[in-house]
């Protein structure tokens, strides 16, 4: 099959989400080396269509639209995927995440697509106890404690055995990311200091938390995809079948004392740090929380909060050694902590309005 070279025409897969809405800034830069870009999203009204970029409505769980979407394209990077913990049904969890990356597989196959990037996430390695420097080496854990983790580790081993001469594949896996537009992290702790329903700081404070800047995930994207393209690199430094984390090389810290700045610039605060519920006492709650939810499932859906994964979360460390990806893929923060808080603020204020409004 003959190599893909430079301008690369591009399939990016939820290009109208929150990551994919970095990775397509990403693409637009001169220097990665892409002419086209199609934009492959269930949403894509935060698309605009142009000369360069191509939008197409669809559904990676709809494999005749994902075969079409992949027509004509270098590389696909795979970044669709349904973020959930404990909203959605193990069924839509698995038909996107597992059954899209199937999909797009075999569209690639199919339409002799050169590379596939697949969107993973740092998840797939976290289970019911703390991860502490984990680095690629590290085992899925043996039982995954929520249905998005254990999908998501499912559609990494198709995404990476589906790699050979013909399609060459490769995984990255983002920490815990914030940024503009950010509809997990800062867009929940901001929901719920406003709702008022966080009077204590989860744990005793000593979990550490690995945060990275959406932009510096997008940047290790388009990196992931000039490496695996790249047919001069030689055998010993090619990175197809490869996966990296993809941190800020800074040092983590607690998950809640990381946001307390972005927080106090929206004219909010978190509770002191005196003021404290002990991990045990949390995670008795999130199950009393998910036990009455599921007993009043017949007759009202409720979507709880406080689960024993989210205390999990906040209450335990996660940290990632991110050498590897600096190792082979040259990567480096694109976007110092300064910047990108700056500019994670900035977006976040313009949404709000007046501080404390």
């Amino acid at each position: 099959m003959a190599e893909a070279s430079p301008p690369y025409r591009v399939l990016l897969t939820g290009g109208g989400g929150f990551l994919g809405a970095a990775i397509l800034r990403e693409l637009a830069k001169p220097e990665s080396g892409v002419s086209h870009v199609r934009v492959l999203d269930l949403d894509v009204s935060r698309v605009t269509p142009g000369p360069a970029i191509e939008v197409v409505v669809g559904d990676v769980a709809d494999e005749d639209c994902v075969r079409r979407a992949c027509q004509d394209v270098d590389v696909v990077i795979h970044a669709a995927s349904l973020v959930d913990w404990g909203q959605a049904t193990p069924e839509r969890l698995e038909q996107v995440n597992v059954g899209g990356t199937e999909n797009v597989v075999r569209a690639c196959r199919e339409a002799g697509v050169r590379g596939l990037v697949y969107t993973s996430t740092m998840d797939v390695i976290c289970g019911s106890d703390p991860v502490v420097d984990a680095d690629e080496t590290t085992p899925f854990p043996a039982t995954f404690t929520n249905e998005y983790a254990r999908t998501k580790a499912l559609a990494e081993r198709v995404a990476l055995g589906a790699n050979d001469a013909q399609l060459r594949t490769c995984a990255v896996r983002p920490c815990g990311m914030y940024g503009e537009g950010d509809p997990y992290h800062v867009a929940n702790v901001l929901r719920i200091v406003k709702e008022g329903s966080l009077p204590f700081r989860p744990g005793d404070g000593s979990a550490r938390f690995e945060h990275v800047y959406v932009g510096n995930v997008a940047h290790a994207h388009v990196l992931a995809m000039q490496h695996l393209l790249d047919p001069t690199l030689p055998p010993g430094e090619a990175v197809d079948g490869e996966a990296w984390f993809i941190t800020d090389d800074t040092p983590a810290v607690n998950f809640f004392d990381f946001m307390d700045p972005i927080l106090e610039a929206l004219g909010y605060a978190l509770p002191p740090r005196s003021r404290r519920m002990p991990y045990g006492v949390m995670l008795a709650l999130g199950a009393g929380v998910e036990a009455f939810a599921f007993l009043a499932r017949p007759f009202a859906r409720i979507q709880p909060t406080l689960t024993r994964s989210s205390v999990r979360f906040v209450c335990h460390t996660h940290t990632f050694d991110g050498s590897k990806a600096r190792r082979q893929l040259g990567y480096a923060p694109l976007y110092k902590e300064p910047e990108a808080l700056e500019r994670t603020i900035a977006w976040w204020r313009e949404q709000e309005g007046p501080p404390g409004q």
